[in-house]
């Protein structure tokens, strides 16, 4: 059912979005929610949260929240057998962090914007310079965009420090294009930045998740829904692999391109 879910987001309406976005990242807390209890904590209103499960095919919230329970007892009852076989506390992490890792390949897979990637392939063969932004985690992996795009020969350098992307962003015109990497999709340093491109005329491609903030900046979102809820202080996302895998689908998209064009 949480697959159902997932599926679902990129049909459903902003208000139906939040609610899909809480319940996927609280579903344990879920099930003891009453229908005021879940649009107050998902910031929407009661009517917002029935659509959303009648979009799933349910009568109402009350059918909604039976159904998600068995949904969520199957998932303790796999979770349990997980941590029992896991006599070594050193294999449980390594397993928690490979099912994680699973888990957001596959909200990754449900998430595909075939269009969306299309267009964005499209904007990168036709620019003159491409810059890749990227901050705390997203940065390493803009460094490693800049030398996979300069293997294709596509002008690309990374930036990973505000200052150096202000400054970048200053110097861009219409015919460049930004990539813009942010997990969380509110990366505070990240979208003066990015207003500055926008208003000298060059495209916006960011990878991060659909709705959020640097989304809605964007020319093309590919959306990278994963990173549902920060957990704590001591969250490590392995989630981001789906960032990763996104990355090489593009690579290989534009590799793809050119060499039909060389042919």
């Amino acid at each position: 059912m949480l697959g159902q879910i997932r599926a679902s987001l990129n049909d459903m309406t902003p208000a139906e979005r939040r609610a899909a976005e809480t319940i996927l990242g609280n579903p344990q807390a879920t099930i003891g929610w009453s229908l005021a209890d879940a649009a107050r904590f998902s910031g929407v209103s009661e009517p917002s949260i029935i659509r959303f499960c009648r979009r799933l095919g349910f009568d109402g919230y009350s059918d909604f929240r039976l159904k998600f329970a068995q949904a969520v007892a199957l998932i303790r009852q796999d979770d349990q057998a997980l941590a029992e076989a896991a006599d070594d506390p050193v294999k449980a992490s390594i397993l928690d962090n490979c099912n994680r890792a699973i888990a957001a390949i596959n909200d990754l897979a449900l998430d595909i914007d075939s269009a969306a990637v299309a267009r964005a392939v499209d904007i990168l063969l036709k620019s003159r310079r491409v810059d890749i932004y990227g901050h705390g985690g997203s940065g390493f992996l803009a460094g490693e965009g800049q030398h996979r795009l300069a293997h294709l020969g596509i002008a690309s350098v990374a930036y990973s420090d505000p200052a150096l992307q202000m400054f970048s962003a200053l110097a861009l015109a219409p015919g460049d294009t930004i990539i813009a990497l942010s997990f969380s999709g509110v990366t505070t340093h990240l979208m003066p930045n990015l207003e500055i491109a926008r208003n000298a005329g060059a495209k916006i491609i960011s990878l991060t998740p659909t709705g959020s903030p640097i989304a809605r900046m964007a020319d093309v979102n590919i959306a990278i829904n994963a990173y549902r809820q920060k957990k704590g202080a001591g969250f490590l996302p392995s989630e981001r692999v789906s960032m990763y895998v996104m990355f090489d689908a593009l690579i290989g998209l534009i590799s793809a391109q050119k060499g039909s064009a060389a042919t």
